[in-house]
């Protein structure tokens, strides 16, 4: 790669309060290689624990662009795009900062978009803690919904869904179907939602293992680890499925599942919520009934 592809290299990372994982997040890279090497951008949606003012005092070479709280994810994301376009990016990079990259895997997924021009191509990444445990990567469709691929150490296949954690996107996604929607899908599933958009005007999804790549696991309330045992009331889930912010939002699964499925769309969405039911009387009892109802099933 040479060095006018470098400079139009875009690594877009989203933050909000987590300050010491946003930070390990750039000294990371900063460990790789790739933050003199590439341009990297922090969108900050309004952090108020000096997220924003520990990254412009550590690492001066880094953008900050500072929101206001009411970007969540996929704003941030749209946000960093924006920016990058207009400074003449000839690719996107995604980054949660939560995620750990190794040597070399940023510049392997621009490679390859570059070899193909219609690409897109995401990582796949483990739990730190649980190196044995896959955390995020590509999926593949099937009738019963997404499903994990978990693929051997040094390989690139092509895959249905990609997680956006670690992800590589050309310039050209934007010529063809503009930027990520924010009012649709404001922070979860604005990756999943984006993507269907670019499958659908032609471009690839491709999963990429010759890195090893970890997820330095954050809880998020709106995302339970454990739906059974996370902190609230037993009606928790069904709030959580109000809240357009939350992973359980219904908004999100009923336009992701009719992007995805059509007609069968609606079958797979009454199903998910529909097996939030047994959750929810789980919740309804005792603690330590709930936790032997997890520790049988886990």
């Amino acid at each position: 790669m040479d060095k006018h592809s470098e400079n139009s290299v875009f690594i877009l990372v989203p933050v909000y309060n987590r300050r010491e994982t946003s930070l390990k997040c750039l000294h990371v890279l900063c460990q790789t290689g790739d933050l003199d090497r590439f341009q990297v951008v922090v969108i900050d949606d309004g952090s108020i624990d000096g997220t924003g003012a520990a990254i412009v005092q550590q690492y001066p070479q880094v953008t900050v662009h500072q929101g206001d709280g009411t970007l969540w994810w996929t704003g941030a994301i749209k946000k960093g795009m924006k920016y990058a376009y207009q400074q003449g990016a000839d690719y996107f990079i995604w980054l949660n900062d939560d995620c750990r990259v190794s040597a070399g895997t940023i510049a392997d997924l621009i490679a390859f978009c570059q070899e193909k021009p219609d690409a897109v191509i995401g990582a796949q990444g483990f739990e730190m803690e649980f190196p044995d445990t896959l955390s995020f990567g590509g999926k593949r469709k099937t009738w019963r919904g997404y499903r994990f691929l978990d693929i051997p150490a040094g390989n690139v296949i092509s895959c249905d869904m990609l997680s956006g954690n670690l992800v590589c996107l050309p310039r050209t996604v934007v010529d063809a179907v503009g930027y990520p929607n924010p009012d649709k899908t404001p922070h979860y599933g604005g990756d999943s939602m984006y993507l269907l958009r670019l499958q659908k005007a032609g471009f690839g999804l491709y999963l990429d293992s010759r890195h090893l790549v970890y997820n330095d696991a954050n809880e998020s309330y709106l995302c339970p680890s454990n739906w059974a045992m996370s902190p609230g009331g037993p009606f928790y889930l069904m709030r959580l499925a109000c809240n357009p912010y939350s992973a359980l939002s219904w908004r999100l699964w009923w336009q992701f599942n009719q992007q995805a499925y059509g007609a069968w769309g609606i079958v797979m969405f009454l199903k998910k919520y529909i097996s939030l039911l047994p959750l929810t009387i789980i919740r309804l009892l005792p603690l330590k009934i709930r936790e032997h109802y997890y520790a049988r099933h886990h």
